[in-house]
């Protein structure tokens, strides 16, 4: 299985799954990762992991919400690191708006395609600017 495939799964499922509580979650979500750009580079991506947190939780699915919680400790050093290599929040302390609030207004219109085209589009972002180092 691709690494993207449990990513691919919440772009599908939560979407589709996603109740009233959801949304009004993931809306606080993006907000207080927005608030987050006012800080320093640990909680701004403390705040991005809450809200993928959300949107793993939006997807009801049991398998998906345990592995996630397994892999933020190594996932969280690992998006500091990545900041701070491609000093991504020097121009723009909050990096990536723009796409999270794509993902999250797909979700809201229960758009999967939408939802993993924008999942996709970010992480080839990320992929392109890792590969260019």
């Amino acid at each position: 299985m691709p690494a993207s495939a449990p990513l691919a799964l919440v772009g599908n499922r939560a979407p589709a799954d996603r109740t009233d509580d959801d949304l009004a979650a993931l809306n606080a979500a993006l907000v207080q990762r927005r608030d987050a750009a006012k800080a320093g580079n640990a909680e701004f991506v403390d705040a991005d992991i809450a809200l993928h947190a959300t949107m793993v939780a939006a997807a009801h699915n049991p398998v998906l919400i345990a592995l996630f919680s397994e892999f933020v400790p190594v996932l969280r050093q690992g998006l500091i690191d990545l900041v701070e290599l491609l000093n991504l929040r020097t121009d723009n302390p909050n990096h990536g708006d723009d796409g999270h609030t794509l993902l999250v207004e797909a979700i809201e219109r229960a758009d999967a395609e939408a939802a993993g085209r924008t999942l996709r589009e970010e992480l080839k972002q990320t992929l392109s600017r890792l590969q260019a180092i």
